[in-house]
């Protein structure tokens, strides 16, 4: 009885199944032919998510900016009055 029901269950499974084309995850898109395009493009043809590097710039590398020069300073004016030396008010 068991037997004649799996294989009644398998048949019906493989008559019943869609054929997903390449790239496709059944996760991602389960209604197949009416799938989002921006969808399938944020996943691997496996269904693993891809990073969103450009939409989170907080993960990207920050880039490294060269110190400013040091402000020189006349021979006989002392820093500590203008820090900003050559703009002093």
């Amino acid at each position: 009885m068991y037997a004649k029901l799996f294989i009644l269950c398998a048949v019906a499974v493989a008559a019943l199944a869609r054929e997903y084309p390449a790239g496709v995850h059944p996760a991602i898109c389960p209604n197949y032919p009416y799938c989002d395009s921006a969808t399938l493009a944020r996943f691997t043809p496996q269904g693993m998510p891809i990073p969103e590097w450009v939409s989170n710039p907080s993960i990207l590398p920050q880039p490294v900016y060269a110190a400013p020069p040091a402000a020189k300073y006349p021979a006989d004016f002392p820093p500590a009055l203008c820090p900003n030396y050559p703009y002093c008010h």
